[in-house]
């Protein structure tokens, strides 16, 4: 007599080893699959529950292997009530967003936050706070090889975060070089940032044993990355053609990863690592090879050894499917429960979350007068001035500009925009110019910043810019849309001014109206609030703004803004 909890059958089984569909059946038994096997199941088998799944398909939990919760603008319980439904049952979450602002203790809130939840929660220690140096941007603290020791005794810490300070590293930093020895003592694997290097520079960079890079990639990338021990990580800018294409070269394609790095609300209701599995499949990645990606091959690289596929003594993590390419999935488990159905969170009461350090206040309050260009009696400068290279990617470039200066405030054409970042002690400031972000009227603020979160505002109308910077600070943390003295509208982000604890249908509303008021400014970028957030970002090629200035991010020096 054979006993179980759960016995499924007439069902497809992705088989993510083999690389294959077969007719079979699955008993479960405390969470763990026990059978996993082809064909009809045998006579004897006595189960408290049965079922035919009339051959639908079961494939494995979707694992992420490289994201930030953050970047959803929401809590870890309500990440979670969004993702379980599109398959997700595991991520690898790096709260480096929140580490720059609330430092270890917000890094600590945000794993106890993922406690208890049906969604398994990995974490990787953020490496860079600051993303660069406290010379070239503000932030709340600087986590040393100190930190890590401290919070790699977390439960579920798996890995140190994206090492991102990649000149840091080429220039072997004393800091780097003993945070991330700590790291390796503490039996962590090192995740990279990779976006610009090659060669015998991307090879010194490696010998720190870094193990992934998840950054913009090519074909010819993918080859020395692979070749160089890499586990490449694809997003939705690298699911192209032609990446799958030399992926599929490949001899060994088990380190080709699918992950979703950063998905705003108005993404993450359509969906999540499903979205991405689903544009490598457009891009000509085979379905079950897809699927592979983002369940077997996460599972190994992440030393997971339990997760990730239908195999006997493997968690019973899985999704329901009517085929490898619709979603979302008909039915989701975890440890054989199930969790959602039918694209919908299952009636589960979520745990009550942590109580919150102390909060991050925002600079202010603001006047007109502090978006003045310069108070010194100039009537022209020659500003450095960032520019938006395309409507798709985050890549800016620089060019110099005569400006012309009435009472302290540029002249800006339709091309032009200021954009003052101002640290979240109200410490430094600057204002540059950007061009071609496309704002041609008002003025957006927000709290939301990659990666040091200072305020950041962009506009055309300094009154506009206070107004907007104000609102910000009154609502305790969020992003602003002012246009001829009104707001039109908001996103409030209250805890640490990053993200809600709102339900994500609540949320997406006031994310879609963000969005659309950024177009009617003129914002011309496909995913606008995203291009806003990183328009401080100091490790994103090539050039961004700073509360200290105008950041070279590749030589990373500091430019004035004029």
């Amino acid at each position: 007599m054979i006993s179980l909890d759960f016995l499924i059958y007439h069902a497809r089984i992705a088989d993510v080893f083999r690389l294959r569909v077969f007719d079979g059946w699955v008993g479960i038994r405390d969470g763990r699959f026990i059978y996993v096997e082809e064909g009809e199941p045998p006579a004897n088998i006595v189960s408290k529950e049965k079922r035919d799944l009339d051959h639908r398909i079961l494939v494995p939990g979707f694992i992420d292997s490289h994201m930030h919760i953050e970047s959803s603008q929401v809590t870890p319980r309500r990440f979670a009530q969004a993702v379980l439904p599109h398959g997700t049952t595991t991520v690898l979450a790096d709260a480096h967003e929140v580490a720059n602002v609330a430092g270890e203790e917000g890094v600590r809130w945000m794993i106890h936050a993922a406690k208890d939840l049906p969604l398994r929660i990995y974490h990787a220690i953020p490496s860079c706070v600051p993303a660069t140096s406290p010379e070239l941007e503000w932030t709340k603290t600087v986590f040393d090889a100190g930190v890590i020791v401290k919070l790699a005794q977390e439960p579920g810490v798996i890995a140190l975060g994206e090492v991102m300070d990649y000149a840091g590293v080429l220039a072997d930093s004393p800091r780097l070089n003993r945070l991330v020895e700590a790291a390796h003592q503490a039996g962590l694997m090192v995740e990279g940032h990779i976006p610009t290097l090659y060669g015998t520079d991307l090879s010194q960079y490696l010998s720190w044993r870094v193990t992934s890079d998840h950054t913009l990639t090519t074909p010819e990338k993918i080859r020395e990355q692979v070749s160089k021990g890499l586990a490449v990580m694809l997003q939705t800018k690298s699911c192209t053609p032609e990446n799958i294409a030399a992926v599929m070269e490949l001899a060994d394609r088990s380190r080709i990863l699918l992950v979703t790095d950063d998905i705003e609300p108005s993404l993450l209701i359509k969906g999540h690592l499903s979205l991405i599995i689903k544009l490598a499949i457009d891009a000509g990645m085979p379905r079950i090879e897809a699927i592979a990606s983002a369940t077997i091959r996460p599972a190994r690289y992440l030393n997971l050894r339990d997760l990730g596929g239908i195999a006997p003594g493997f968690r019973a993590d899985f999704v329901v499917m009517n085929d490898l390419a619709i979603f979302p999935p008909s039915q989701v488990f975890v440890a054989g429960q199930c969790v959602a159905a039918d694209g919908k969170f299952a009636d589960t009461a979520l745990p009550d979350l942590p109580a919150l350090p102390s909060n991050s206040k925002l600079p202010g309050p603001f006047s007109s007068n502090d978006f003045r260009l310069t108070s010194d009696g100039v009537t022209q400068v020659i500003a450095n001035t960032v520019v938006l290279v395309s409507a798709t990617a985050s890549t800016t470039d620089l060019v110099q500009i005569p400006i012309q200066i009435d009472n302290g405030y540029p002249r800006l054409d339709e091309t032009l925009a200021l954009v003052a970042v101002i640290a979240r002690n109200g410490s430094s400031k600057s204002i540059g110019i950007i061009k071609d972000f496309g704002l041609r009227d008002g003025a957006v603020a927000s709290s939301f910043a990659h990666d040091s979160h200072n305020l950041l505002v962009v506009g055309h109308d300094a009154n506009d810019m206070a107004i907007a910077a104000n609102t910000v600070r009154e609502i305790g943390g969020g992003v602003i849309v002012v246009r001829s003295g009104q707001v039109i509208a908001t996103l409030h982000l209250s805890i640490f001014g990053l993200i809600s604890d709102a339900p994500l249908e609540d949320i997406v509303p006031e994310f879609d109206r963000l969005e659309t008021a950024l177009r009617d400014l003129g914002v011309r970028h496909q995913r606008p609030f995203l291009m806003l957030s990183l328009l401080a970002l100091s490790v994103s090629p090539k050039f961004k703004f700073t509360d200290k200035g105008v950041i070279d991010t590749e030589a990373r020096r500091l430019l004035p803004p004029w």
